[in-house]
């Protein structure tokens, strides 16, 4: 290889390491309704958070994002986005969808038929994946306290230091299912 090559090879690597670019995606429009009535759910939070990965295998959140569903349990989750070079992937969005009272999404269970069991239309692998399609969610009711717990540990899987300040409506609705099962109120850092 001759300098001449080596020079633009690292010119290049340069400029997409240094350079900024912006990164987004969304937003997502839906809407959230019960299982068994096909009612919508009011006040249902949909969160999502989105990560980078700027060189391989160094993903990190870059944003996250909440809203509630209206009256007519619709939902439009606004765009995420993030700065990184332009080699850069955006991954996402990993999207929670929780209200009290309701089993939330994604399902709960340890394996694909578990969580059918739960959200029997589980498995739509475009959900979430085109922010040009409409995402219906049906959200069941819990049966048992357990079924309960299972959901707020779902909720709570995306909330770690780095998402908690930017979904204060999914900590609010959290901290409510977490005191009525006596566990008492998440802490913000």
């Amino acid at each position: 290889m001759n300098n001449k090559v080596r020079v633009i090879i690292l010119a290049f690597l340069v400029l997409s390491t240094s350079t900024a670019c912006a990164h987004s995606d969304g937003p997502y429009r839906g809407k959230v309704v019960e299982l068994e009535t096909g009612k919508p759910i009011e006040g249902a939070v949909v969160a999502a958070e989105w990560t980078i990965e700027p060189f391989v295998h160094t993903e990190r959140i870059c944003d996250a994002k909440e809203t509630l569903t209206d009256k007519n349990g619709e939902f439009e989750l606004p765009k995420g986005s993030c700065t990184s070079h332009p080699l850069a992937q955006m991954y996402g969005p990993y999207v929670v969808i929780f209200k009290p009272g309701y089993l939330g999404y994604p399902p709960i269970g340890t394996n694909e038929e578990e969580r059918k069991s739960y959200m029997p239309d589980w498995g739509n692998p475009h959900l979430f994946e085109d922010k040009r399609q409409y995402n219906l969610v049906k959200l069941g009711k819990p049966k048992t306290r357990r079924e309960r717990e299972l959901t707020l540990t779902g909720a709570e899987f995306i909330l770690d230091d780095e998402v908690l300040k930017k979904l204060p409506t999914l900590i609010k609705l959290t901290n409510e299912e977490s005191k009525s099962l006596g566990f008492g109120e998440r802490t913000m850092p």
